[in-house]
């Protein structure tokens, strides 16, 4: 233990190394550290998509032009003629609200319109008589036109150029025209508190807007920039942006504002920027640039999804669009409307757009408001003075357990306020700080125990062998070369037909399924307490029985295969979920005599076991392809686990294994699912019966009845070899 004046040189110093990190964390924070600041945007996406659920009420619908709409319709863009087609068709349902995240800033046909119109000219009446049903039908701008001008719901989408060298290709003339087009669309009643207009909100250069019939045509139109942060990933969602001395809202606070009944829009603007948008008596705090924390709710289609050919087949039920929000945007990843969220970089854009207008809708926007920064700093200011005070003077155990009650109440808090009141706090600052001031901590009392530790050594030298000191104060472990000999179980697993598999994936897809059915196939083997060899490409090898020695390896061996298959069926399930392939795989099991311990080299070796009884393991496992098994089982194995799994293991084959001379009886251990029931197990026992008394009639019957109603790849293997 440690004298007083030691224990009192390591508290004032602790302590002050404790308000040196609370300035220097605190200063860091004020300031901004990329990698840190990185991380918090990590935190809070994991937050997103652990904490964040599904909408209770979902009042948005997307109506995708998804691959199927693609294949049944034709590439993108369509024909406005079927846009318009899809607008008749919600109004039709119901739809409250019709956005559209697709821009129509040409007109189409345009070159064959522009070369009707100068034959018409060059010609004379008869002539502009005889192209006029052919402008008409062309004419698909005026089509969808109507079609939007009746609905009187439609949310038309705008694009503000933000760049200089952007904006320089738009000329005066076109700037000013479509200044003129989307003026009644700005927010007319701006209030301002504390000065003048602030200039925190983005300045757009320039505007791209809908042709000006279309544009008429909508009900409401808005902007639908997406800024990005600078990792990339979107979280942010910009309700308003500035132009020309304007505030303009975004598509989807249209649409939101459409769904409200149209109320009017208010803009409440303070000194240091936007404080919040009014749409009617909802008023949505922003941060000082006018922007919203984007809540998304889950991965891809969380928010509900119809298929655009499934509406303009009319197979849609309409009551998926009744009174709600229907936005109209491309989802297949061809089109090439893709953004990086939270959860993951995939993520179409109109669902993007569909849940900020969900989380406007039922008020679920999340909040980094302004006081959350006087929070952070307080937080830091508690943590770093505390612990700087209560850390120097406990034990190490102690201010282990402190520091994580700390963390963890802190983490509680945030947890809470992020879940409950969409408040962002910040962790990664306050977290570097406690492990910083606990680290700090345990490396002092650590470098002050070392010198005490010296200077009991330099005490007992003269009463002790130098040897027994070092026995004392030090515990070294050593490796060696060995192996040992003794009965154990070992298994093999494998992926059928992986080949296969892993060429309708892409790389990244196949390494994430791969660690995730390792993962689970792993828990399997340690929940039983086996001893995990390798991997071998797609196959797992393990043993049981070593390096703890134990009685019952062969039935853990077993159990384990039973977890191993009903963990695949589980994932297999969530990859059909996912629309993800899905895979089976077989397992070998063989007990017997094998030499287990480190081999290789002085230099490096690796645990594990050899010997031909695990050759056969391996030989056995590749026999699932041949009988259409899950689990075989030697006759080694099966004569140690009869008793507990009977009525569930029934014999395959005899057979001869390659690099064995004498033939192997094999077993298949039937997990739970593989058939609705067993009672045929009977039938099948006095055809095999059969079949080794050379009843060859009997057998071929009583395997083809099984092979037909049970579908039972076994007996459909013997009746194949039996043949006709």
């Amino acid at each position: 233990m440690p004298s007083p004046r030691a224990t009192r040189l390591l508290t004032h110093s602790a302590r002050a190394v404790g308000l040196f990190l609370t300035v220097l964390v605190a200063t860091a924070f004020y300031f901004g550290v990329p990698l840190m600041d990185q991380l918090e945007l990590e935190t809070y996406d994991m937050r997103l998509r652990t904490l964040m659920h599904p909408p209770a009420v979902p009042v948005v619908t997307i109506v995708a032009i998804d691959d199927q709409s693609l294949n049944v319709h034709g590439r993108w863009p369509w024909s406005r003629q079927k846009i318009a087609d899809l607008v008749k068709r919600l109004d039709r349902a119901g739809a409250r609200v019709i956005a559209l995240d697709i821009f129509f800033s040409e007109q189409e046909n345009r070159e064959l319109l522009a070369a009707i119109e100068r034959l018409e000219a060059a010609g004379d009446a008869n002539t502009r008589r005889l192209y006029a049903p052919l402008k008409q039908a062309l004419a698909a701008d005026d089509t969808l036109s109507r079609a939007i001008a009746r609905s009187g719901k439609v949310v038309l989408s705008l694009v503000f150029l933000l760049g200089e060298e952007d904006a320089r290709h738009v000329g005066a003339a076109e700037a000013e025209a479509t200044q003129r087009r989307i003026r009644d669309q700005a927010i007319s009643i701006v209030r301002t508190r504390g000065g003048g207009v602030p200039t925190t909100v983005r300045e757009a250069r320039a505007v791209i807007a809908n042709l000006p019939a279309l544009q008429k045509a909508g009900r409401q139109a808005g902007h639908i920039n997406i800024l990005p942060d600078p990792d990339g990933t979107l979280r942010w969602a910009p309700l308003v942006m500035r132009h020309r001395g304007q505030f303009y809202p975004s598509a989807d606070v249209q649409a939101v504002r459409l769904y409200l009944g149209n109320p009017a829009l208010t803009l409440n603007l303070a000194s240091d920027g936007v404080d919040s948008l009014t749409i009617g008596p909802r008023a949505i705090s922003t941060d000082e640039d006018g922007r919203a924390l984007i809540r998304y709710y889950g991965p891809e289609r969380t928010i509900p999804t119809v298929s655009a050919a499934d509406v303009l087949a009319g197979r849609a039920d309409p009551a998926r669009f009744r009174d709600r929000v229907v936005i109209v945007g491309g989802t297949s990843k061809g089109i090439g409307d893709i953004r990086v969220t939270p959860h993951g970089a995939l993520f179409p854009g109109v669902e993007v757009r569909a849940t900020i207008i969900q989380n406007l809708i039922d008020g679920s926007i999340l909040r980094r408001p302004g006081w959350t920064l006087g929070v952070d700093f307080l937080v830091l200011l508690i943590i770093g003075l505390s612990l700087a005070w209560w850390l120097p003077r406990t034990r190490l155990p102690l201010a282990a357990a402190i520091s994580g009650v700390v963390f963890a109440g802190y983490l509680a808090i945030v947890v809470v306020l992020f879940r409950g009141q969409g408040v962002w706090l910040n962790v990664v600052y306050p977290s570097s700080l406690l492990v910083l001031m606990f680290v700090s901590t345990a490396l002092m009392k650590y470098f002050t125990a070392e010198h005490e530790k010296h200077q009991i050594k330099t005490a007992f030298k003269y009463y002790l062998a130098p040897k027994v000191v070092d026995l004392v104060t030090e515990n070294i472990e050593q490796l060696r070369l060995g192996g040992e000999k003794r009965e154990l179980t070992v298994l093999f697993s494998d992926i059928r037909g992986f080949t296969t598999f892993s060429e309708t994936l892409a790389p990244e897809e196949l390494v994430h399924l791969l660690n995730v059915y390792f993962t689970r196939m792993t828990e399997e083997i340690f929940h039983h307490d086996g001893t995990l060899d390798k991997y071998i490409g797609d196959a797992i090898m393990a043993y049981y029985g070593a390096p703890i020695a134990r009685a019952d390896h062969a039935l853990a061996a077993c159990r384990t295969a039973l977890g191993m298959a009903d963990a695949l069926a589980e994932l297999n399930r969530e990859w059909q979920r996912q629309q993800k392939p899905t895979f089976q795989i077989g397992i070998g099991i063989n007990t017997g005599p094998m030499v287990f311990g480190n081999m290789g080299s002085n230099t490096r070796f690796n645990y594990t076991v050899i010997g031909d009884a695990v050759n056969l393991g391996s030989r056995i496992e590749a026999l699932n392809k041949t009988y259409g098994t899950t689990i075989l089982l030697s006759e080694f194995t099966h004569a140690q686990v009869a008793a507990e799994f009977a009525g569930r293991v029934r014999e395959v084959d005899t057979t001869r294994v390659r690099g064995r001379q004498e033939p192997v009886r094999l077993y298949e251990l039937i997990h739970d699912g593989r058939y609705p029931d067993l009672g045929w197990l009977a039938d099948y026992e006095r055809a095999y019966r059969a079949l080794r008394a050379g009843e060859t009639k009997a057998a071929r019957q009583g395997f083809q009845r099984l092979a037909e109603e049970r579908n039972d790849p076994v007996s459909r293997y013997h009746r194949q070899q039996l043949g006709d």
